[in-house]
C-alpha cells in the first residue's frame, strides 16, 4: 500500500478544542490511516454502521483500504483524531467523493458513539466545506436515513436543504449549494 501524494487543495491540519477540553486533531486521511480506520469501524455501534451505511452489513477490508487511502483529485477525506494511553485514535470521519460532476460532491460523515452529540459532527463537517469550496465543489449531496435525527439536525443547522428521497419513503436527501453562506460559525 502507498500513499497518494497529497493535493495541495488538502487542508491543513488542526486541532479543535471539545467543550471538555480534549485536544482533537483534525487532518487529512492519508493510506497509511488503514489501522486507525479497522479500529474506527470496528468499534462503532451496531445503530452507527446502520445509519451510515443503511444496511446491517460491516465495510470489508477492500472498502476500508479505499477509505483510507483517497484519491486527491476526486475526494477528500478528513479525519478527527485523539491521544488516548499515548497512541493515537481515530474518533470521527467526514469526506467528499466527487461523482460525475467537478462541481457536485457527495458528502458522508460518521462519529464514533462517544463522540456523537459533541459538536464535533458540526466541526467536521464545517472544515470540510470550507475545503470543498477551496476545491472547486460548489454543491455537496448526501443521504440520511429519515429517523436519523442526528443528521438531519446537523444538516439543517448548516444550511443544508432536507428533501424527502422520491425513491425511498425512509431516506432524506440533503444537499448544499456551497456559493451560499454557511448558517453556523467558521471552522478555523
Amino acid at each position: 500500500m502507498s500513499a497518494r501524494p497529497q493535493s495541495p487543495l488538502q487542508p491543513p491540519p488542526q486541532t479543535w478544542l471539545a467543550a471538555d477540553g480534549t485536544a482533537v486533531n483534525i487532518r487529512p486521511i492519508c493510506a497509511a490511516d488503514l489501522a486507525l480506520e479497522v479500529e474506527f469501524v470496528a468499534g462503532l455501534s451496531q445503530r452507527s454502521l446502520y445509519q451510515r451505511l443503511m444496511s446491517a452489513r460491516t465495510p470489508t477490508l477492500e472498502e476500508l483500504r479505499r477509505f483510507a487511502d483517497v484519491d486527491p483529485e476526486r475526494e477528500l477525506g478528513l479525519v478527527a483524531t485523539v491521544q488516548t494511553e499515548g497512541r493515537e485514535r481515530q474518533v470521527g470521519v467526514v469526506r467528499y467523493v466527487r461523482e460525475s460532476s467537478p462541481e457536485r460532491a457527495e458528502i458522508a460523515v460518521v462519529l464514533a458513539d462517544e463522540w456523537q452529540g459533541r459538536g464535533l459532527g458540526t466541526r467536521l463537517v464545517l472544515s470540510l466545506i470550507t475545503a470543498a469550496r477551496n476545491a472547486g465543489v460548489r454543491r455537496l449531496a448526501g443521504t440520511a436515513l429519515s429517523t436519523n435525527e442526528p443528521a438531519l439536525a446537523l444538516g439543517r443547522k448548516l444550511g443544508f436543504r432536507l428533501a424527502a428521497d422520491p425513491r425511498s419513503a425512509t431516506v432524506t436527501n440533503l444537499t448544499l449549494d456551497l456559493s451560499a453562506g454557511l448558517r453556523s460559525e467558521s471552522p478555523m
